[in-house]
């Protein structure tokens, strides 16, 4: 039988232990990430409120990135729907800007939410799109190496903790797309 200083011991051991637990913090400073919605607003993506967060890296150049559109779609659709995830399309401005020349950042992202504007509504893209800030880019040797990835990060503290290379699925039927091995692994990281 435990007597009473053993408890008292064993509370304190516990009381210590917790308190010496690490505290959970960002990998890769993605707390630190902004972008801009299509309208100008800043957004961190550490202020997004849900418990995952998609983040979809397209390029408009990409063929996949571009076939993969409907099954965001749809993806979209069903995650807005009262789940805790949020998806998103995000664009590297320097990767997408054509045009050649040392611009400023400002400049650069206001070049990009014109030319995203334009594939939003000629792909018909429904999900939100974000023109990601310095320090992301796109980099062979960096978090995100090419198109089309997905991010999934978890929120409080934001964590990568999956990177999905490739499309997530180029079908376009919406019966096809639903039935996809790849949507359902993909709906399983997060949660689903």
């Amino acid at each position: 039988m435990v007597n009473t200083m053993q408890k008292f011991l064993i509370i304190l051991l516990l009381v210590f232990l917790q308190s010496c637990a690490k505290e959970a913090i960002s990998n890769f400073a993605l707390d630190e990430l902004g972008a801009v919605t299509l309208d100008g607003q800043p957004i961190q993506l550490s202020s997004i409120d849900a418990d995952r967060i998609a983040l979809n890296i397209y390029s408009p150049t990409c063929v996949p990135c571009v076939k993969e559109i409907p099954a965001l779609n749809l993806l979209y659709d069903e995650f807005k729907q009262g789940r805790s995830v949020a998806l998103y399309m995000a664009v590297d401005p320097y990767s997408i800007v054509e045009e050649a020349g040392d611009f400023p950042e400002q400049e650069m992202i206001q070049k990009a939410i014109a030319i995203m504007i334009k594939e939003k509504t000629s792909r018909n893209i429904q999900l939100p799109v974000l023109v990601m800030k310095k320090p992301f880019s796109i980099n062979p040797e960096g978090l995100v190496s090419g198109t089309p990835e997905t991010l999934l990060l978890q929120t409080r503290p934001i964590v990568l903790y999956y990177n999905f290379i490739g499309a997530i699925s180029e079908q376009t039927d919406p019966q096809k797309i639903k039935s996809d091995y790849k949507i359902a692994f993909f709906k399983k990281m997060l949660g689903y």
